[in-house]
């Protein structure tokens, strides 16, 4: 009995810097430096590490890097799920953003040439944010759709509501 409660002594006078040291590495690997990379983002990439919010109105109303399924036969219509690898990719190529003109034009009564340059606009932006390297040229429709809904709030009445 005596070597048995011995054993249990020595136990417990080894385990408690062990159960210490496990508890401090513990809230340093799941609490301290969660915290941490999430402050340095919020300070370096603010857009970026609270989900590139689109705003309209005051209102989030979408993120730029997450597609959605657009149905309206006056907004850009994204790529279809099985042609994205992901299903939500906001990106269009150019030449078929210019293929929708023509039937956002028709339902919105919109200039077609204002629309492309909508695109233009768009496409100028994306190549200046990658800097030009080695980047294809695309359309973001999530960014491009906002851009003609806040351009003409008259034909798109609630979209922002």
């Amino acid at each position: 009995m005596r070597f048995f409660l011995s054993v249990l002594q020595s136990i417990r006078e080894n385990a408690q810097p062990a159960l210490r040291t496990f508890a401090a590495i513990a809230v340093l690997a799941m609490l301290a430096y969660p915290l941490a990379l999430l402050g340095i983002g919020q300070l370096a990439f603010p857009g970026q590490s609270n989900g590139s919010v689109m705003m309209c109105n005051g209102k989030a109303v979408g993120s730029t890097l997450i597609g959605e399924n657009v149905t309206s036969p006056m907004l850009f219509h994204p790529r279809p799920s099985n042609e994205s690898a992901s299903g939500v990719d906001p990106h269009i190529t150019p030449e078929a953003a210019y293929a929708q003109i023509p039937r956002i034009n028709r339902t919105t009564d919109i200039d077609a040439r204002f629309i492309r340059l909508l695109v233009e606009k768009n496409l100028d932006a994306n190549r200046a944010s990658n800097a030009g390297v080695l980047a294809p040229d695309y359309v973001n429709v999530n960014e491009l759709n906002l851009d003609l809904i806040q351009r003409f709030p008259e034909k798109y009445p609630g979209f922002c509501a």
